[in-house]
């Protein structure tokens, strides 16, 4: 038997750690995006996000676009069948978060190389993204001089299909996994930025 407690109720009780077989309600803000209806080679998704037990507030934004529309000024050129997922973990605000939202997948299709190399095409947009960013951050103040307006920032985890393959791209420690074969198989397809990571150190 699973005993459940809602994040009012553990807030209050203060009585940590939770008997064994608990489990924590979180409350989700941000409604969870997902689909059974088959768009080319993806049968199903889904995304959550949650905002935790520590604050009243979500930081984390999910862009999901199952067609990705071709730049109007290549509109003669013949395109696979692209589609792209985020899910932007915002940190410090969610500035940064909603602006991966809105425009990381534009940054990345906007690329020359897309779609024949989408592998460049994704480290290219995200470091056109960072920059575009960035500036966006910087003001300056009465004196004239440069401060920082905005000190947002996010997670990113990417999944990018063009035609049949699926590229995967993570900066920090949002996660991505992929079902194969009805359930049978669960592969993961990011691993986690962490600073204790030797490979990452």
């Amino acid at each position: 038997m699973i005993h459940e407690v809602s994040a009012d109720e553990e807030a209050d009780s203060q009585k940590l750690p939770l008997q064994p077989g608990a489990r924590i309600i979180i409350p989700n803000k941000e409604p969870t995006k997902c689909s059974i209806k088959r768009n080319g080679i993806v049968r199903a998704y889904s995304a959550i996000t949650n905002q935790g037990l520590v604050r009243n507030y979500n930081e984390d934004r999910v862009s999901i676009i199952l067609n990705i529309t071709k730049p109007a000024h290549r509109k003669d050129e013949v395109w696979p069948k692209c589609s792209f997922f985020g899910v932007y973990d915002g940190h410090g605000g969610h500035t940064c978060a909603e602006f991966l939202r809105d425009q990381l997948h534009h940054f990345v299709i906007k690329q020359d190389c897309f779609p024949q190399d989408p592998k460049e095409a994704i480290v290219k947009g995200f470091q056109a993204a960072e920059e575009t960013f960035l500036q966006m951050c910087q003001g300056r103040d009465q004196n004239g001089m440069q401060i920082v307006v905005d000190r947002s920032g996010s997670c990113a985890i990417v999944i990018l299909i063009v035609g049949g393959t699926c590229y995967s791209a993570n900066v920090g420690d949002s996660r991505a996994i992929i079902s194969i074969n009805g359930g049978q198989i669960v592969m993961p397809l990011s691993r986690d930025h962490k600073p204790s990571d030797i490979k990452e150190y």
